[in-house]
C-alpha cells in the first residue's frame, strides 16, 4: 500500500498545465500561541535595527539571496492611537531558477516562535534584533527552486510581535491584520519587479525577476501561524480576480500546503475560523507535534467535509515521526519535551520512527516539490499519490516516511452511505438512522465537542464518531445502498480509528448486490488507519483521529456495481474490539 514520491517529479523542469483557481489555510503554535500574558513595550524607536545574525548559514544555499525592500508604515485598527502605525522592515529570502520565461511561484510563510518580538519570560520589544525565521525555511526554498519554482519568503516576525497594542486578548486579531498587509506588500513589490521596475530588490535582482512570474500558478505554504496567515490571505484574494489586481500581485492563489497550522484559539469556541478556500490543499501534521496537541490543524479538513459546494480535494497527512519545530531550521528546540508522551513513537532517544531534523526537512521538501508540481502540471497529477488519489488505497508511506492519511473529496464526486455528523443531528428521534446493527454490537454516538455517552469524548474533540464495541466475533453493521448505478465510482472510503484499549483490531467489508452476490475484503491490523498511539497509564491522553481505509471497487469482484443492495462491516476476525466510525463514502475519480 505504501508509495514514495517519484524522482521524476522532483528534478528541475519547466512546468505547464493545470490551474485549479483558489486560495489557502492557516496556523500558529499552541505552545507560543495561548496563555502568555506579555506586556507590550512602550518604547517606539524611529529607526529599525538590522536583523539578528541568522542561525542558518545561507551560504549553503547557492540559489537564494536576501533582500530588503525598506520600511512599511503598517496601519493597525482597534488599538490606541499611539499604536496605530507600526514600522515594519520588509525583508526576506528570494530565489528563482535560471531561464527567461515565467515560472510558477510559491510563497513560504514561517510561524510565530520565540524572540525579543515574542519573548516568553520578559516583556516583548519592537523593533528588536529578531531571529531570522524566514531563513529557517531556506532549505525548503532551495529545494523548490531546484524543482523549477520561484520562491519568496517574507519575514513575518512583525506580524506576530506581542507589542504595538498586541495584548494577549487582542494579539491574534492584530496578527491577522499585520500578516495580510506584510504578505501583500511583498507580493506587490514582486509584481513591480516583474514589470521591470526596481521597487527595492536592486538592479541585479530586479533584472532576474523581470517577466519571470506566472501569476496564474501561485502557491502558498505556511507553517504553524504562518499557515493561518496564508489561509486568511488566500481567502481574501479569492475575490481579487480582476486583471489589474492580478498584475499587481494581489490575485488568487492556486494551491495550498499547510504544515501544522492552527489559530491559537480554543477550537470549541472558534471552530468557524478554520475555513479553507476552494483550492487543492494538503494539511500536514506530525504525530509527535507537541505544539498542536489538540489536533486543531486538522479541523480545516472538517470544514471542507461540511462544505457542499467544494470542488477541489483536501489531503490530510500525518507523518508519524515528525514534530513541530523541526520544520523550521532556525527553531532549535525539539518540542517533544513540552509533553513527552507517546514515547515509543516520539522519544528521539528510543523511537525507530522518530524523524531527525534532517530527515524531517528532507521529507517536507520532497512532499512540497511533488505537491506543487502536481498542482501545476496536469500530466503528473493522476500518477501522483500524495494522499490525493481517490482511486488508490490510502498510502502507508510517503517518501519512505510512515503516514496515516485522510482524503476529503469534492462533494459532487462522492456518495455518502453514512456519516456520524448526520447521525448526531437525528440521534434523539431515530435510534439507528441509516444502518442496522447486530443485537450485541454496542453503538454509542460521540458528537463533536460533546461527551461520548456517559464517558469523556476521545481526543481530538472532532469529528463526530460512532463508537462500535463487540465482545463476540459474530457482530456486524449493515448499511443499505440506494438503487443507483455506481459503475463510474472508483473506490470505497471508510473513515475510522481504532481504540488503543483493544490492540490489533481487524474487520472485513462485504458488498452485496440485489441478486444476492457478495464479495468480501479483509482489513488487517496493519492497515494505516488502524494505527494506535501509545500512552502507558494515561488512557485519557490517547488521541483517536479517524483516517482513511480506501478500497478500490475493483477488489469486490463478481458484484454488480449497477445494482448494489448493502454494505456490511463484519467483526468476526477478532474476538473483541472497539472502533470509531466517522463516515462511509463511495468516491468517483472524475466529475460526470
Amino acid at each position: 500500500m505504501g508509495t514514495g514520491l517519484r524522482n521524476s517529479l522532483i528534478g528541475p523542469r519547466r512546468l505547464a498545465g493545470l490551474v485549479w483557481g483558489g486560495y489557502l489555510g492557516i496556523g500558529l503554535g499552541m505552545g507560543l500561541g495561548m496563555g502568555l500574558a506579555v506586556a507590550p513595550s512602550q518604547a517606539q524607536t524611529p529607526d529599525l535595527p538590522q536583523p539578528q545574525g541568522s542561525t542558518v548559514d545561507l551560504r549553503r544555499y547557492d540559489l537564494l539571496q536576501t533582500y530588503d525592500l525598506g520600511t512599511l508604515a503598517l496601519t493597525q485598527t482597534g488599538v490606541e492611537p499611539a499604536w496605530a502605525t507600526m514600522p515594519v522592515s520588509l525583508t526576506g529570502v528570494i530565489g528563482l531558477p535560471a531561464g527567461d520565461g515565467p515560472v510558477p511561484w510559491v510563497v513560504l510563510l514561517h510561524g510565530r516562535h520565540g524572540g525579543c518580538h515574542f519573548a516568553l519570560n520578559r516583556p516583548s520589544q519592537w523593533p528588536c534584533d529578531d531571529p531570522a525565521y524566514d531563513q529557517g525555511l531556506a532549505y525548503l526554498a532551495q529545494g523548490l527552486v531546484e524543482a523549477g519554482f520561484g520562491v519568496i519568503v517574507p519575514n513575518l516576525n512583525a506580524a506576530f510581535s506581542a507589542t504595538y497594542g498586541a495584548i494577549p486578548e487582542w494579539r491574534n486579531t492584530l496578527a491577522d491584520q499585520r500578516s495580510q498587509a506584510i504578505i501583500d506588500a511583498h507580493l506587490t513589490h514582486l509584481a513591480t519587479a516583474h514589470r521591470g521596475e526596481d521597487s527595492g530588490f536592486g538592479a541585479n535582482l530586479t533584472d532576474q525577476i523581470t517577466d519571470r512570474v506566472d501569476w496564474e500558478r501561485l502557491g502558498m505554504l505556511g507553517h504553524s501561524m504562518g499557515g493561518g496567515a496564508a489561509a486568511l490571505n488566500a481567502l481574501t484574494r479569492q475575490a481579487r480576480n480582476r486583471p489589474t489586481q492580478i498584475t499587481n500581485g494581489l490575485g488568487p492563489v492556486a494551491a495550498l500546503l499547510l504544515v501544522a497550522p492552527t489559530r491559537s484559539q480554543p477550537l470549541a469556541q472558534w471552530d468557524d475560523i478554520y475555513q479553507l478556500p476552494d483550492v487543492p490543499t494538503a494539511i500536514l501534521l506530525g504525530g509527535c507535534d507537541r505544539d498542536i496537541t489538540d489536533f486543531s490543524s486538522l479541523y480545516y479538513a472538517e470544514t471542507a467535509v461540511q462544505n457542499p459546494d467544494r470542488q477541489t480535494p483536501v489531503a490530510v497527512v500525518m507523518a508519524l515521526g515528525a514534530n513541530h519545530n523541526f520544520f523550521n531550521a532556525a527553531v532549535r528546540e525539539d518540542d517533544y519535551y513540552r509533553r513527552p508522551d507517546h514515547a515509543a513513537l516520539c522519544n528521539p532517544q528510543q523511537s525507530r520512527q522518530r524523524l531527525s531534523r534532517v530527515a524531517q526537512e528532507t521529507w517536507l521538501t520532497e512532499y512540497s516539490q511533488a505537491f506543487f508540481t502536481a498542482m501545476f502540471d496536469a500530466e503528473s497529477f493522476p500518477d501522483t499519490n500524495l494522499a490525493l488519489a481517490a482511486q488508490q488505497p490510502a498510502p502507508a508511506q510517503i517518501a519512505q516516511v510512515p503516514v496515516i492519511t485522510h482524503l476529503v473529496w469534492p462533494e459532487t464526486q462522492r456518495h455518502r452511505l453514512f456519516t456520524a455528523l448526520e447521525v448526531a443531528a437525528n440521534w434523539q428521534t431515530d435510534t439507528h438512522p441509516n444502518y442496522a446493527a447486530s443485537a450485541d454490537l454496542r453503538t454509542t454516538l460521540c458528537p463533536t465537542f460533546a461527551p461520548c455517552g456517559n464517558l469523556p469524548r476521545p481526543q481530538p474533540q472532532f469529528p463526530s464518531l460512532l463508537r462500535l464495541r463487540w465482545n463476540t466475533p459474530t457482530e456486524f453493521l449493515r448499511f443499505p445502498i440506494p438503487n443507483q448505478d455506481f459503475r463510474d465510482f472508483s473506490a470505497l472510503q471508510i473513515r475510522l480509528a481504532a481504540d488503543p484499549s483493544h490492540p490489533h483490531p481487524s474487520f472485513a467489508v462485504v458488498l452485496r448486490d440485489q441478486a444476492g452476490r457478495a464479495a468480501r475484503v479483509e482489513i488487517p491490523p496493519s492497515t494505516p488507519a488502524l494505527y494506535t498511539f501509545d500512552a502507558p497509564n494515561r488512557p485519557a491522553a490517547l488521541p483517536i483521529y479517524p483516517t482513511s481505509v480506501r478500497i478500490p471497487l475493483a477488489q469486490f469482484q463478481g458484484v454488480d456495481l449497477s445494482a448494489l443492495a448493502s454494505l456490511d462491516l463484519i467483526f468476526d476476525t477478532a474476538p473483541q474490539g472497539t472502533l470509531y466510525l466517522s463516515a462511509l463514502e463511495l468516491l468517483r475519480q472524475h466529475p460526470r
